[in-house]
């Protein structure tokens, strides 16, 4: 019998992913794009969305796209530039309202209310993207969505908010982007109720590595929502830089029944912001932990570069305080079984204010208007200062009565008096 062996060769065509789309001149032609800025293109601009599957991505040509209204945007569209595509507005619109599994890179954005509006919806990814010239509220708002994540993009001279977040989104990564307005402060004379990264309320936020400088108000808050009673719960900003902003370098404020808590400000740098270089208020539970803060130019800085102000069962360790025009550490207005350990605090009182002594120590109890702090534990700082004012104390209490604190094995060099016999009067069981 002769066997018959039949060899069958599949030959696989790799074809380009179908899912990708680059808009050409046809394209252009086709939905009466304007890429040249002279005229609205809203509408052939969305009809040119609409026109693509969920999933598929565009690239978009080189130009300049005048959006007067608001562009929607299906589950799984992806808009790719190439860092010379910029969609800009009439400064009072959203550009874009999302949906699921949006993204965008290499994008400029102008000229606008919003740039881009994100609520109830999943996975936004924004990368290599450029918020700039006259963004009026926010470049991203996100409100009650999930899974976001903003990377590697540049916010210049926003007048309100680089990143809004509310209404319980959760799991929000914003990682290595550099926000930047044009002057100290923001230009601001007075501080405003703004920042570069804005948390009313949300649930395991991540805030790292980014550079965040000359916001009117902060540079990150871990904040609350006043009309929900919601706060900021979960979250961690760590290795960011805060420089020059118009309140705190970096905030966890919680209102007073401290929604806010449980959150971790790890490895940060903040100076020469206009208050408190890192303010934990009304809050609870969170790590204050191997930050570096410095107010080395007069008129910054408030109560104390760092300031636990009605804060409980908070810790702050291992973090420097290479200068305060004020106090180093102020513990103050009623707050309780926090642990200050493990800190190196010099140079404090840089403003000099002899007649006011108690607002230039290296670390300050102190009631500030409510009750006095209690339950606190300082031990194993290092303080010292070597400006010679003679007006300071190591560790001062605006109180000499019993606060069942313990105060010890603190190394304090260069000041008058060391450990204040009313910080010791605080000490007690």
């Amino acid at each position: 019998m002769l066997s018959i062996i039949i060899t069958t060769f599949v030959v696989i065509n790799k074809t380009k992913d179908k899912s990708v789309h680059n808009i050409n001149k046809t394209d252009i032609k086709k939905y009466s794009l304007d890429i040249t800025g002279v005229t609205d293109t809203t509408s052939s601009f969305q009809k040119m969305i609409d026109s693509y599957p969920v999933g598929s991505t565009l690239k978009l040509p080189e130009g300049k796209y005048n959006i007067l209204s608001t562009i929607k945007l299906k589950d799984g569209i992806k808009l790719v530039g190439d860092s010379k595509v910029i969609i800009f507005g009439n400064g009072k619109n959203t550009l874009f309202n999302v949906g699921n599994t949006n993204s965008f890179s290499g994008i400029k954005f102008q000229n606008c209310a919003t740039a881009l509006n994100v609520a109830k919806k999943k996975s936004l990814l924004v990368t290599d993207c450029h918020f700039t010239n006259k963004i009026d509220y926010a470049a991203i708002n996100i409100s009650a969505s999930s899974n976001c994540s903003i990377t590697n993009s540049f916010f210049y001279d926003i007048r309100k908010y680089g990143i809004i977040i509310d209404n319980d989104s959760s799991n929000i990564t914003i990682d290595k982007n550099n926000f930047d307005n044009a002057k100290v402060f923001g230009g601001y004379a007075k501080e405003q109720i703004s920042g570069h990264i804005y948390c009313l309320n949300g649930n395991k936020i991540s805030v790292t590595k980014n550079v965040l400088k000359n916001s009117g108000g902060q540079g990150v808050i871990f904040g609350f929502n006043s009309t929900t009673g919601k706060g900021t719960t979960n979250s961690v900003a760590s290795g960011n830089t805060c420089i020059g902003n118009g309140q705190e370098g970096l905030t966890i404020y919680g209102g007073d029944k401290k929604v806010t808590s449980g959150n971790s400000l790890i490895g940060n740098v903040s100076k020469n912001n206009r208050f408190n270089q890192i303010e934990v208020w009304q809050t609870k539970n969170n790590i204050v932990k191997n930050n570096t803060v410095e107010e080395s130019i007069k008129g910054v800085g408030n109560l104390g570069a760092i300031c636990l102000y009605e804060t409980s069962n908070t810790t702050a360790t291992g973090n420097k305080v290479l200068s305060a025009q004020k106090n180093g550490i102020d513990i103050t207005a009623e707050s309780s079984n926090n642990i200050v350990s493990n800190n190196i605090i010099n140079n404090t009182n840089g403003e000099n204010d002899n007649k006011a002594p108690e607002k230039g120590n290296g670390i300050l109890l102190d009631s500030n208007g409510k009750a006095q702090p209690h339950h606190i534990t300082i031990k194993d700082n290092k303080i010292s200062s070597s400006n010679g004012i003679v007006s300071k104390s190591g560790i001062y209490s605006t109180s000499n009565t019993n606060q069942h604190n313990t105060i010890d094995n603190n190394t304090i060099k260069g000041y008058k008096t060391g450990l204040h016999e009313y910080a010791k009067m605080t000490v007690g069981k």
